[in-house]
């Protein structure tokens, strides 16, 4: 049997405070004043976790901030510590992990992410989906492991932003798709002009719609001048600003899709199809493809078409 865990008091000195294990390494190392008047209200409740490494030091496991602000506001260099021995199993030091931040808040988007980067450096993906993808309360499935992964690919602003929910979960797994200057473009939107959840799709939904259609980047759509006007107005404040950036969209977007149904309509009736045929687009002019109907009086007459010039749909 191994050394079970324990608690121990250790010299600051000896602990490597490296973010190899960090949920959140995006963030400061400077510790929230709130931490602070928790240790003075309360004590400390929730020690740091830390494993035994060579040469008799130790690595810091869980809980940075919490050894960040015993020292900035204490100048503790003597801290009490659980101690994980190094023969730890994998999966069970992965435990230690998760339930410590589990202990303090339900984990974000960047730090499930960061959590199952950690997961797969350590054990199988097989028991990473069986074991503690329904630990973070998710179906045991590679598409949602390789989701939350996807999102280390994303700038650290982004990450940041994600993490404190300016950016939303579903939202989040947008940008990883989008090309890097339009993703940016989009940060800093969502930064000062701070818009709800609703108005942040349809930004990005109308946004990219139009610059399909105009072979354009979302990234130079916003440099045209209208849209710099508003972005860049002195007057308006941030609600007012993402109000007319909407309106200014949805004016553009609406006003193509007549544009390209008029011209979809004067090509159609120069055919001159017969009454039974209809000529159908998709849905905003979204894809290429038209579709052609054709009516008859009833099911017999359509099988008997169908039987008599099969060739022709071949």
């Amino acid at each position: 049997m191994g050394i079970p865990p324990s608690f121990q008091y250790i010299l600051s000195d000896l602990i490597s405070s490296d973010s190899n294990w960090s949920l959140h390494p995006f963030l400061d190392e400077n510790p929230s004043s709130f931490l602070k008047q928790s240790f003075e209200d309360l004590g400390i409740l929730h020690p740091p976790t830390v494993q035994h490494s060579d040469g008799g030091r130790f690595e810091l496991i869980c809980g940075r901030q919490r050894f960040y602000a015993l020292q900035k506001y204490y100048n503790q260099t003597n801290l009490n510590c659980l101690i994980l021995p190094p023969e730890l199993s994998a999966r069970t030091f992965l435990l230690y992990i998760l339930t410590d931040q589990q202990l303090h808040s339900p984990l974000t988007p960047m730090e499930t992410a960061f959590f199952l980067k950690y997961c797969l450096l350590k054990i199988d993906e097989k028991e990473v989906l069986s074991f503690f993808l329904p630990r973070l309360g998710y179906k045991p499935h590679a598409d949602i492991l390789n989701q939350y992964i996807s999102l280390l690919k994303l700038e650290e602003k982004i990450q940041l932003q994600i993490h404190h929910g300016f950016i939303g979960e579903k939202l989040a797994f947008e940008f990883v798709d989008l090309p890097i200057n339009d993703r940016r473009i989009f940060s800093y939107l969502i930064e000062s002009l701070q818009p709800g959840a609703g108005k942040q799709r349809r930004l990005i939904s109308l946004s990219r719609d139009i610059a399909q259609r105009t072979h354009q980047s979302i990234a130079s759509l916003f440099e045209e001048q209208p849209f710099k006007q508003i972005i860049d107005h002195q007057e308006m404040n941030p609600p007012q600003k993402i109000h007319f950036l909407l309106e200014l969209l949805q004016k553009i977007f609406y006003s193509r899709s007549d544009d390209a149904e008029k011209v979809f309509t004067d090509r159609i009736r120069r055919l001159d199809l017969p009454n039974n045929l209809t000529v159908t687009h998709s849905l905003n002019f979204e894809k290429n493809e038209v579709y052609l109907t054709i009516r008859y009086p009833d099911l017999q007459s359509c099988e008997h078409a169908w039987l008599s010039n099969q060739s022709i749909f071949k």
